[in-house]
């Protein structure tokens, strides 16, 4: 029950994409999340209801898939394992993978336009603090691999060593001449 309804809040936010989904009326589906699970069916407006049928078709997310859906969507969508009717698997995923959930609409209605903003915009800077924390720290850790552990070699070195190999295959190449006008 409290899937249908967080979807169909989402849904309602997003009406062309209800009106999508609306193509599948009278298709039962069953989400299954890592801690919830449920079968739906879609309704003539394109919301949807519970339903204790069986379901035409099945979409599985584990929790490998909302960490992926964080960095890359698109990679995350070939996580999702689907059972039953692929078409209609396919197009309900199509619908919910493009949902969107605006907070600060839904914020604003308790605490106000501007408080919502500002609440969102914390909400934002609080979740980019450990990813800018975690890259800082990759970059540092790179740099006292190669500085000071000399355990990664530094650009410049790489670059003479390239250039070094070249210069031996293309000494090796001149002394195979010699030896083939030498016979």
């Amino acid at each position: 029950m409290i899937i249908a309804r967080v979807l169909n809040h989402l849904l309602a936010q997003a009406p062309h994409l209800q009106a999508e989904l609306s193509s599948l009326r009278g298709k039962n589906i069953r989400l299954e999340l890592p801690l919830l699970a449920a079968t739906m069916v879609v309704t003539d407006g394109g919301s949807l209801a519970d339903s204790q049928a069986q379901a035409d078709a099945s979409l599985t997310m584990t929790p490998q898939f909302f960490m992926t859906r964080l960095r890359d969507p698109h990679a995350a969508a070939r996580l999702v394992q689907i059972a039953g009717d692929a078409d209609i698997a396919a197009k309900a995923g199509n619908v919910l993978a493009r949902l969107q959930w605006e907070a600060a609409e839904d914020a604003s209605l308790w605490f106000g336009d501007i408080a919502a903003q500002r609440m969102l915009k914390m909400a934002q800077a609080m979740v980019r603090v450990p990813q800018d924390m975690g890259a800082r720290m990759a970059v540092s850790l790179a740099e006292y691999c190669r500085d000071e552990r000399q355990v990664l070699p530094r650009k410049e070195a790489v670059a003479a060593f390239c250039n070094d190999v070249d210069a031996l295959r293309d000494d090796v190449a001149r002394l195979e001449k010699r030896l083939q006008r030498l016979e």
